[in-house]
Order: C-alpha cells, then structure tokens, then sequence
C-alpha cells in the first residue's frame, strides 16, 4: 500500500499553494473533498502488486493537511498500549487472571491482529493488550460491495487474515504535511492520490461491483464530508502497466 502525494514540484498532484494571492478564497476550516477518478492498474508481472488509484480533489480554508512519517506521538500514535498505575502493562495474563479484565476479546480471529501483540518488554516475552488509533492516519477509505438487491455490504479487510499471518487491516493511510508553513493557516487546494497497493484485489473482487467511501481529516483531527466513487469492477477501470 502506498499514498501518493506529489507537491507542486512534482506536476502530478499539485496543491495549490493561496498565501501570494491578493484575495485568498474564503474556504471553511472544514476540510472538503470531491470524487476525481479512479483506475486499477493491472501490473502483467506475476511477483509485482496491482495498484486500486483513487484520486479526490480538497479544499481547505486553513491549510492543515498533512502528517509527517515521523509523527509517531498521541494523538498520532498507532497504537494504544494500557499499564497500571504501578507501570506494569495490560497483558493475556490480565485478561485470565482479574475478573474485571475477562471482556477483553480473545487471542483470536480477528483480535489477535487488532488487540494483541506477542513482543519482548524488559527482557521478557509477553502478550500485551493494545487498541488501534484511527488518528494515526488521515485518508479513509471503506470498501463497500454491491448486492444483488442493489445494496452494499462493508467489504472487512480484518476478516481476511489471523496472527501469525497479520495483514492489511484497512487501506487507511497518511498524506504528507501540504503546506509550506503550517502557522500561516493559509488556504489550499489541490489533489491528493491515494495508490492502493494488493496482490489480492483480483482474487477477491474480479467480477464484482465495488464502490468506496472516502474521508480526509486534518491535524486538528477534523474530518471531511465523506465522498463515494460510485459503482465500478475492476475490470471496467483496468489499465495495463
């Protein structure tokens, strides 16, 4: 998986940079998105990935889009550990040992990829409790498959996989920091690429009708109207590469 951002240096994806313009737009604060397109390229090359290219126009009155790789502190953080008031972490042994702790989910499908880590603290191995943080991305996307009755059922990536063989989880995923200067507040718009990367999205959805649901959030954690691409299969958008 990969999200793809080109700044205006790159003339792919360019977002437009209004802090020069003598009269500015007035966009709110709210981040806004438009559906561009889509394309799913078909990469010939059995040991390469396909890529699901999904591309969404924004507007933003106060420019702060965008989170560093680096950015790794709440409220950006992965993943949420828990620890006692004498620092000792929640663990499996939490979950069997104090009645209060056994509605924890099991070390099962799918939790065991989503609330449960095997890792070494402190020299020792263990199997600590930790709850996922949305917040640690700020591109959304659901995949949604279209019913015979003309409904939609939520397509769940966690079903698909089980510790030890932990996978993909969503397609959410990060877009660069946009703007020059972020205390500039300055407003921007522009386009963002987002190039989902999986060898299994022919397998799973060859002759299927998809839609997705999109939805963007900016550093004050402030979400976006969500968006939709509309039905289409795979094959329809197809292009080789």
């Amino acid at each position: 998986m990969k999200l793809v951002v080109n700044w205006v240096a790159g003339c792919v994806m360019v977002a437009t940079f209004l802090a020069s313009c003598a009269d500015p737009p007035q966009y709110s604060n709210v981040p806004e998105i438009i559906f561009d397109n889509i394309i799913f390229r078909d990469i010939a090359d059995p040991s390469a990935v396909d890529s699901l290219i999904v591309t969404v126009r924004f507007k933003d009155g106060d420019g702060n889009l965008g989170l560093d790789a680096s950015e790794l502190s709440a409220p950006y953080n992965d993943k949420t550990y828990f620890r006692f008031a004498d620092g000792t972490y929640v663990t499996y042994k939490t979950k069997r040992t104090i009645a209060q702790y056994d509605t924890l989910p099991p070390f099962s499908k799918p939790y065991n990829c989503i609330n449960w880590e095997i890792k070494t603290v402190n020299a020792k191995l263990d199997t600590f409790y930790f709850q996922l943080n949305p917040n640690h991305y700020n591109f959304f996307v659901d995949f949604f498959i279209k019913n015979n009755d003309g409904s939609y059922t939520k397509f769940d990536w966690l079903a698909q996989f089980a510790y030890p063989n932990c996978g993909v989880t969503s397609f959410n995923q990060r877009f660069p920091i946009l703007s020059k200067d972020l205390s500039r507040k300055t407003p921007l718009d522009g386009s963002i690429r987002n190039s989902m990367e999986s060898a299994g999205f022919l397998p799973l959805f060859s002759i299927k009708t998809l839609m997705l649901k999109i939805t963007i959030q900016d550093r004050a954690l402030i979400k976006s109207n969500t968006i939709t691409t509309g039905d289409f299969k795979l094959l329809d958008i197809r292009k080789s590469g």
